[in-house]
């Protein structure tokens, strides 16, 4: 038979092991919740973006618009400034610098509805009347370039 002093009492374990084994579900769920919510975040901006630059842009060709109309700009420089709106609107949220291509450029690298707004402002832009008068093409320019910026799906 063992003797008395051969038997030890129960062991205790240490208190941080407690606090371990709390902490580690709560880190796990923590970092479940943060992967989460840091995902859903991420992608809801880019909507939001692509639509406040389409209001800016949009705004911008109103005010090219208004200042046409009072007096502010020439037909040659709204002509510039409607290429240089879209151009940049493409840039912001096409993912492809169209801002320093040339017609010949954006034809074969750049998006088409770019490319098109290009040629047709590039005329009164470059050579006012050689293909009918700047006044002429503005209304249609600011049309397209709306169409352009309206109808743009990234």
């Amino acid at each position: 038979m063992l003797a008395a002093a051969e038997f030890t009492g129960p062991t205790s374990y240490s208190p941080w092991l407690t606090w371990l084994a709390i902490l580690l579900p709560v880190l796990v769920v923590t970092w479940y919740a943060g992967v989460t919510w840091w995902s859903r975040s991420a992608s809801r901006p880019r909507a939001t973006r692509a639509e406040r630059h389409r209001r800016e842009h949009l705004a911008r060709l109103d005010r090219v618009e208004a200042e046409v109309g009072g007096g502010d700009l020439s037909l040659r420089e709204a002509h510039q400034e409607i290429s240089e709106i879209v151009r940049s609107f493409a840039a912001a949220v096409g993912g492809v610098d169209t801002r320093a291509m040339n017609l010949e450029q954006l034809r074969s690298r750049g998006p088409a509805p770019v490319a098109d707004l290009v040629a047709l402002v590039y005329p009164p832009e470059f050579s006012p009347g050689s293909q009918g008068h700047p006044a002429d093409r503005l209304g249609p320019a600011l049309s397209e370039a709306r169409a352009v910026v309206t109808g743009w799906a990234p």
